[in-house]
């Protein structure tokens, strides 16, 4: 039956259209930044000092049916967020670039596969395959991710005002959603709106490459992630299954990330949110992305009422063996943590931190991460995008006066 199921669905296609190298997105202008010399990051002007008020207590909610958010006013720099119709796509027909992916071995290998374990067509597949070209600017952006940056030249392109007052306007807008998610997940609303923040700007930057040609891309010519992007291929082609789209259809960024919170194939089939209740999971909707990152951050260990993150006094020597580059599960007391000469500037409501080193304009930046931390770096895997996110969700949260 799952054979017959993935033929009608492939069958059903029509793979007369042909997949093309995409355009680049816009890329986001940089500003300043500041901290000092010791260790300790200097008072952001558009962050405040002051330690963030407790989320409001989980409690259980009743199945909420959809209400119009408020007619909070939408300021001309968040424009109005673009829903793609995926069941009746409008394809167009560009010049294509690079390889024939059916002379790759591996490509048989993985088509062979799809077959056997998931009852895909084996013929739909070559069709398939036959029109994806692969797309030298993914290869190139998948070589130089804007995490390769250092922590000074990494922060300037998130944190910003433009970006704050749209998280601002963001947040009323979809007011109700954010709450909702808020209390039914457990999750402090600021990290909710700040992720979709950094991750596509409230929606400004979704991406414009088609996720097929993506993931085929980096699967097939990216030998460094090969099997991550395999593995991710072989989701899509799942999830358009199971979503009834074309896999032709969506978009999304160079990596095949997808919808305002950018959620890879494996993370769409695992924690995507029907939160508006009109039957699909749209990522692209404001509202079903807004309960899915929720949903993601609860999934992965959010702790309700603690903090994520502190800049940290370190003396002494026994401080450097606590660092690591990659993002560590906290596993120290704040007893511990002063032992080897970590403290931090303010009061620190975690169970367990651990210590990050960033580099910072006026040098290195001492930080304790809690739980907290360590999920939004389920997220991305960086302490450098952890702490983005962290940042705008104070800077939002302190100009929302919550």
């Amino acid at each position: 039956m799952q054979a017959s199921k993935g033929s009608a669905y492939l069958g059903a296609l029509g793979w007369v259209m042909v997949l093309s190298a995409c355009t680049t997105a816009p890329t986001i202008p940089e500003a300043g930044t500041s901290s000092n010399a010791k260790g300790v990051p200097a008072a952001d002007p558009l962050v405040s000092s002051l330690p963030p008020r407790l989320p409001r207590p989980l409690v259980p909610i009743p199945a909420r049916p959809k209400q119009p958010n408020p007619p909070y006013p939408r300021p001309p720099s968040l424009p109005s967020l673009p829903i793609p119709e995926p069941l009746q796509p409008q394809l167009p027909v560009l010049p294509v670039q690079g390889g024939h992916y059916l002379s790759y071995p591996a490509l048989q290998t993985f088509m062979g596969r799809m077959q056997q374990v998931h009852g895909f067509d084996a013929g739909q597949l070559q069709s398939l395959f036959a029109t994806v070209q692969r797309n030298e600017e993914i290869i190139a952006k998948a070589s130089k991710p804007a995490e390769a940056k250092p922590w000074l030249q990494y922060r300037p392109i998130f944190i910003t005002e433009d970006r704050i007052q749209s998280g601002m306007a963001f947040w009323q807008q979809y007011a109700n959603s954010v709450e909702a998610a808020a209390q039914q997940y457990g999750i402090d609303p600021a990290y909710i709106v700040a992720i979709i923040g950094v991750e596509t700007f409230y929606g400004r930057n979704t991406g414009n490459y088609y996720v097929l040609q993506a993931l085929t891309t980096l699967a097939f010519d990216f030998p460094k992630r090969a099997d991550f992007y395999q593995k991710e291929l072989e989701q899509y082609l799942l999830l358009t299954r199971e979503e009834q789209v074309q896999p032709l259809a969506w978009q999304g960024s160079y990596a095949g990330a997808m919808g305002l919170g950018q959620f890879i194939s494996s993370s769409y089939r695992q924690y995507a949110q029907d939160f508006d209740q009109d039957g699909r999971r749209n990522l692209w909707d404001p509202e079903d992305a807004i309960g899915s990152v929720a949903n993601y951050l609860a999934r992965h260990g959010w702790q309700a009422g603690e903090d994520v993150a502190v800049p940290a006094y370190v003396s002494g020597q026994g401080y450097a063996r606590l660092l690591s580059e990659k993002p560590v599960k906290p596993n120290l007391s704040l007893s511990a943590l002063s032992i080897q000469g970590v403290a931090p500037v303010n009061n620190f409501r975690a169970r367990q931190a651990s210590l990050i080193l960033l580099d910072g304009a006026a040098g290195s930046e001492f930080w304790l991460g809690g739980d907290n931390f360590y999920v939004i770096t389920r997220y991305n895997h960086s302490n450098k995008y952890a702490m983005a996110v962290h940042q705008l969700a104070q800077a939002i949260r302190q100009r929302m006066g919550r």
